[in-house]
């Protein structure tokens, strides 16, 4: 692991949600990370949520220092001053999963503009209800054939997503939890809305910087200069990123910005 150094200035943040910003124990942002997320507004740097949740999934997050938001995993890009881009997945691929579901192959919930909802309950869905603090209400799958969907969350194991990697054309498919994957356009990707962000404020990709935990985060380090994952993160997500800070129960992001230069302070 190299010296906690930079060889550019950070002019933008990408911050991933669950498990990054919040805990998985509290399910909130500590103190030191909202003081963390406050000195580089402060400071100039223009900080950014990435997440695969939705818009209306943001509510217990904190984004008064946040200048923009990448959500659905990079399908729905916008700042406080409104939409960047936006992309949904292909009508055919939706067609597909809602008739694996109506076959009893997996439980999935289906994630609109405006809600989302649920095909049915299990095991899993029970596990990331508690792991994540993130209830999807039950309800009629068949009203997918006619929303714009920006994303799945496909209740299965690894090793059994072939079912739906097989059978759809346009869908790719990253897992931060053993209990789901999150499934979006094959040319999503949180990469694509750092560089959405990037192109949209000028700012070179050499200065921005991207804190993540999960398999979802992987294309995000790719897309931002620097890389920092989270002590609590994926053993992949680690090995990948640049810097492995503390976990996010114990000051990592405040404690990666202290030995980085990007904010003044003492390690916690």
């Amino acid at each position: 692991m190299p010296t906690w150094s930079l060889s550019h200035p950070i002019k933008a943040a990408f911050f991933d949600a669950d498990g990054t910003l919040l805990s998985f124990k509290t399910h909130t942002i500590s103190e030191s990370t909202k003081r963390a997320l406050h000195a580089l507004k402060k400071s100039g740097t223009k900080c950014f949520l990435a997440t695969g949740r939705a818009p209306y999934m943001c509510d217990s997050i904190d984004t008064s220092d946040m200048e923009g938001f990448i959500l659905f995993n990079g399908q729905f890009i916008l700042d406080r001053y409104g939409v960047i881009f936006k992309a949904t997945i292909d009508k055919d691929d939706v067609a597909t999963v809602v008739g694996q579901v109506h076959q009893g192959l997996y439980e999935c919930a289906f994630l609109a503009e405006q809600k989302a909802y649920a095909s049915g309950r299990n095991e899993l869905v029970d596990r990331v209800d508690e792991m994540a603090h993130i209830s999807f209400p039950v309800e009629d799958i068949d009203q997918a054939l006619s929303q714009d969907i920006y994303q799945f969350n496909i209740f299965l194991l690894p090793g059994k997503t072939d079912i739906v990697r097989n059978n759809t054309k346009h869908l790719k498919i990253t897992r931060w939890t053993p209990e789901f994957v999150d499934a979006f356009p094959i040319d999503g990707g949180k990469s694509r809305g750092v560089d959405k962000m990037l192109e949209h404020y000028q700012i070179p990709q050499e200065e921005s910087i991207a804190f993540g935990d999960g398999g979802n985060d992987l294309q995000m380090f790719g897309a931002a200069g620097t890389s920092v994952a989270m002590g609590n993160g994926n053993p992949e997500v680690k090995e990948e990123a640049d810097f492995v800070t503390d976990d996010v129960d114990h000051n990592g992001i405040w404690n990666a910005c202290v030995k980085l230069g990007l904010i003044d302070g003492e390690l916690l």
